[in-house]
């Protein structure tokens, strides 16, 4: 059976267009809230949901997204409850890939069985856990060897100083086991030390770079039908530009919407800039 996502990226690459992947907070307040904020996403052109379940080490991710994890933990909202919510989308949704967006600590401490028995119970499709130490261990606690026996995607992300490796090197030997083990996309980062909603940008040049000896390794060790998604610092028009003109497939946004929530801004205004975000994935742009 092929994965959602796979046929989400390959639908949008048939259209011309980049796959718009969205980070789906955890409104503090209300499920409700957050499905519907869900719902507003999905609605304005998001093509794939990342469900943000909060961590308790959260030093790989930016302020906002530190804030977005805090708020749910502080109202005493609870792990299980999350799963709910995602199983919730699943219904609703039935056809959009979910990818849950969390660190493996999370996994730790809810204890790796039962994670995945309710990954399995609201039928997700990926994994965002940039800190699976996969290479360190050899999957010593089998969760990837799970994924592909299950067919569901583990997300591995590519730093932009990883990426640039010497030959030779135990970090180039990293790098092509990278590449040969990615399913879905691998993550490339966007900016240097990988961290959500910097400021801190690769150029042009730069992005243009590690993308294509990302796809050129992965190409060489046989996993060529695995996709680049960008990273970190996407919000703006001249940031998906950039996107496009680097050859990757799609591409990921939390920081620069969740913020405008967290502030206080209307859906219909998240709405609208949901909508011109996904206007600018069209391939046929001039970057």
């Amino acid at each position: 059976m092929t994965n959602r996502i796979d046929i989400c990226i390959a639908r949008a690459q048939e259209e011309g267009r980049l796959a718009f992947l969205g980070l789906v907070p955890i409104d503090p307040t209300s499920f409700d809230r957050a499905r519907e904020i869900a719902r507003t996403m999905v609605a304005s052109g998001v093509d794939v949901l990342m469900p943000h379940i909060p961590n308790w080490m959260p030093w790989m991710e930016g302020g906002v997204l530190q804030l977005a994890a805090q708020a749910p933990r502080r109202a005493g909202i609870t792990r299980d409850q999350i799963f709910d919510f995602i199983k919730s989308l699943r219904e609703e949704f039935p056809e959009v890939p979910l990818i849950t967006m969390s660190l493996y600590d999370t996994v730790m401490t809810m204890g790796q069985e039962h994670f995945i028995e309710l990954c399995e119970e609201a039928d997700v499709d990926g994994f965002d856990l940039p800190n699976y130490p996969l290479a360190s261990t050899d999957d010593q606690f089998g969760f990837y060897r799970y994924c592909l026996e299950s067919n569901r995607h583990l997300i591995l992300a590519v730093s932009y100083e990883l990426a640039t490796a010497k030959e030779g090197t135990p970090e180039f030997e990293l790098l092509e086991r990278m590449c040969r083990e990615a399913r879905g996309f691998a993550f490339v980062m966007n900016a240097p030390g990988g961290q959500s909603g910097s400021a801190v940008k690769l150029s042009q040049e730069e992005l243009n770079a590690t993308v294509a000896r990302v796809k050129e390794i992965m190409a060489r060790v046989g996993n060529d039908q695995c996709t680049i998604s960008i990273v970190c610092g996407i919000s703006s028009a001249e940031d998906v530009a950039k996107v496009r003109a680097s050859g990757a497939e799609s591409f990921m946004i939390g920081s620069a919407y969740v913020k405008a929530l967290q502030d206080g801004q209307p859906l219909d205004q998240v709405s609208e800039y949901l909508k011109g975000v996904r206007a600018m994935c069209d391939l046929s742009l001039e970057g």
